[in-house]
This record gives C-alpha cells, sequence and structure tokens, in this order.
C-alpha cells in the first residue's frame, strides 16, 4: 500500500534524502519526540510510521535507551537507509494503512512529515488506534497546509500531500478511535497529539 507515485519518488531520493531535506526535517523530530515526553507516556515500544532515513529512531534510542524502536515505510530504499542509520531499531517496508504488528502492542506511535503522503489517512489513523495500547500516545507532526501559489506548484509537479488543517485532524482522529489531547501549530509544523482510550 502507501501512495504508489510518493512510494517511487521517495525510493528515488532515498540515498540523498538527508543530505537535501534532513536539517528541514529535524525540528520535526524534536518536536514528536518532546511531545511524546510531554505526553508521560513511557515509550517501552515506539514505532515511527513512515520513518524514511530512520533518523527519528536515533534520536528516540538517545532520549530511552531501553525502548524497542521499530520504524515502518512503504518504499524499500527509504527503509534501507534507516536499517544501517538505526541499526538497534526494527524496519520493515510497509504501509500506514497495514502496520504489520499485533493489537494493542505498542505504547507510542510518531509520524513526522509522512502523513500527507498516506494513501488513505483514515485507514492509517484506524491502524494506529489498532497497534496502540490503551493508554498509548500517538504523535503526527505534519506541514500545514499550504497557500494557493505553493498548492499549485505542487500540483504541477505531482507531489501535492493531502495536508489538513487542525480541525480535520481532530476528526480523523476522533472517527479511528482516538482521542486528541493537542493539535496546533508549532515551529511552523502542525503537531497532533492522540491517545487511544483505555
Amino acid at each position: 500500500m502507501g501512495n504508489p507515485g510518493h512510494v517511487r519518488t521517495f525510493d528515488r531520493i532515498a540515498p540523498v534524502y538527508d543530505a537535501r531535506y534532513g536539517r528541514g526535517c529535524a525540528p520535526a523530530h524534536e518536536l514528536a519526540l518532546d511531545a511524546v515526553t510531554a505526553a508521560g507516556v513511557s515509550p517501552g515500544v515506539l514505532l515511527d510510521v513512515g520513518c524514511g532515513t530512520g533518523r527519528l529512531l536515533a534520536l528516540a534510542r538517545v532520549r530511552w535507551p531501553n525502548a524497542r524502536l521499530l520504524g515502518v515505510d512503504p518504499a524499500p530504499r527509504m527503509v534501507a537507509v534507516a536499517a544501517r542509520q538505526a541499526p538497534l531499531a526494527g524496519t520493515a517496508v510497509a504501509a500506514a494503512e497495514a502496520l504489520p504488528l499485533g493489537d494493542a502492542s505498542v505504547d507510542v506511535v510518531v509520524s513526522t512529515t509522512s502523513f500527507g503522503h498516506w494513501a488513505d489517512q483514515r485507514a492509517g489513523l484506524a491502524e494506529v488506534a489498532r497497534v496502540l495500547r490503551p493508554g498509548g500516545a500517538g504523535v503526527v507532526v505534519e506541514h500545514p497546509p499550504p497557500g494557493p501559489v505553493t498548492r499549485l506548484s505542487l500540483w504541477l509537479t505531482r507531489r501535492l500531500p493531502r495536508l489538513r488543517h487542525a480541525d480535520v485532524m481532530v476528526a480523523l482522529a476522533s472517527g479511528a478511535g482516538l482521542r486528541a489531547t493537542r493539535c496546533g501549530p508549532a515551529a511552523g509544523f502542525l503537531v497532533t497529539v492522540v491517545t487511544r482510550p483505555g
């Protein structure tokens, strides 16, 4: 699964992704990890959905050295880079819509700058709800929707992700059985924190 056009794009740029985009992604990773800490959930098992090159997993290892870290991404070449950059994390080729994990098996799910590329955001959030343990937390850090000029440029280059406003993120989370505890702007990103009731 996953958006086939986006998977091909990310496979093609995997070897140079960090050099080109790593600096821009670093604040999103820090925001996500800070949100996990603020949520007060101990990440015994942390899953990064859309893990890309594994940079967040490497940062999470420093913060939580005893946590079991897992990363999935639908782009095989991104997963190969992640396996090298975060060798102590378990990585797999998988999309948000079909997570290869058991029910209630994860304490924390994070996703940074990948939610807009999920082929089916509702199904992906339903999977997040399925794998989260009751009381577990999810954090999505994504770019806010662009203005009309940027949107046209992205459409013309066929790179238009489906970026959401805060009210839509809250509604999508609620529809998946998750409770949004925070959803708002931070450092140029939209940060959404959800919990699985229980």
